[in-house]
This record gives structure tokens, C-alpha cells and sequence, in this order.
């Protein structure tokens, strides 16, 4: 799975060690890792798809996808920053959920069902959801707390970002 997701990586995004970490803890341990939340290497057409365009293809690198297609990225800022974010598979939820992988990890530990759609103002929904045994992974492996909930890692990581939506529209009405 590792070696897949980085595959599917371009050479100007660097592969996050931290992703290496959640990639082999995953192996291990298997889904769920955290609500519908997968894993998955960019089979080089995904982005294209949704953009209808290769002109991310050196800005975007997909690392994970949600039930309903939607595609997790780090995404290379112009000034080198690659924070994670959240592209809906219908044009929806485009958003800075971290500054970085780690943080995304921490996010993913708080146990939602689908990080881009839920309300992360409140905890997850379905305490029964949560994975005991990821959350301890995130604590021991980063030496963190896992919050109750997830709004002060996403607004943080926003307002520290360029605006990602700005970022999407201009290349959507560029290229459409």
C-alpha cells in the first residue's frame, strides 16, 4: 500500500514520513482506521476527473479517498507548504482539514465518519465508531492528545493556508 500511494505521488510533493507511519500501521492493523476513511494510491486518473485537467498534477498528491469518491490530497502551496485537504467527489466540501500530515493523522483519530461532511465543531457522532487502538497508536507514536473534537485543527490549518476553494475555482473556470 505504501509503495502504491507513493507511486502515485509527483515529484514535487514530498512523501510525508508520517504517511509511511499510517501506511504500515494500517497494514497491520487494518480498516477501519477511522470512519469511512481509505487509503488509496492515485490511479492517475482520479485528480485528472475531477479537475477534467492536468494542470494540478504537480500541485496535488492523493493519499486517501472517501466512501462517495472523495479525494484526500496534500497540496503544494507556491511557497512550499503542503498542508492536507478535502475535495468532495461533487465539486462539495472543498477544505484545509490540516497543516500537515501529522495533524491530519490527530484529525483522523477523533473518530468521524467523514471528515469533510461532518460537523467537527462536536465530537463524532457514533462514540461506537471510534478505533480505540488507532486513537492509542496517534497518542504513543506523536505524543499528542487526541481532542474531543476536530474545528480547532481545521480552522487553524485554514486560516494559516491560502484558501484552497479560491485555488480549486480558479483552475475549474480556467480549464472549463
Amino acid at each position: 500500500m505504501k509503495e502504491a500511494i507513493r507511486a502515485g505521488f509527483p515529484s514535487t510533493i514530498s512523501f510525508p514520513e508520517d504517511l509511511a507511519r499510517l501506511c504500515d500501521w494500517t497494514e497491520a492493523n487494518g480498516y477501519p482506521i477511522s470512519g469511512d476513511f481509505e487509503l488509496r494510491a492515485d490511479d492517475g486518473e482520479a485528480i485528472y476527473w475531477w479537475f477534467r485537467s492536468h494542470a494540478v498534477d504537480d500541485r496535488l498528491a492523493q493519499f486517501g479517498a472517501g466512501p462517495d469518491g472523495s479525494l484526500y490530497c496534500i497540496w503544494r502551496q507556491d511557497d512550499g507548504r503542503q498542508p492536507i485537504v478535502h475535495l468532495g467527489s461533487e465539486g462539495d466540501g472543498l477544505m484545509v482539514l490540516a497543516r500537515d500530515m501529522r495533524e491530519f493523522i490527530i484529525l483522523l483519530a477523533i473518530g468521524y465518519e467523514e471528515i469533510g461532511f461532518d460537523d467537527l465543531e462536536s465530537p463524532p457522532q457514533d462514540a461506537d465508531g471510534i478505533n480505540r487502538e488507532f486513537q492509542k497508536w496517534v497518542e504513543e507514536t506523536f505524543g499528542v492528545g487526541i481532542p474531543a473534537a476536530g474545528n480547532e485543527l481545521v480552522e487553524r490549518a485554514g486560516r494559516e493556508q491560502d484558501d484552497f476553494a479560491a485555488f480549486v475555482n480558479a483552475i475549474v473556470s480556467e480549464d472549463g
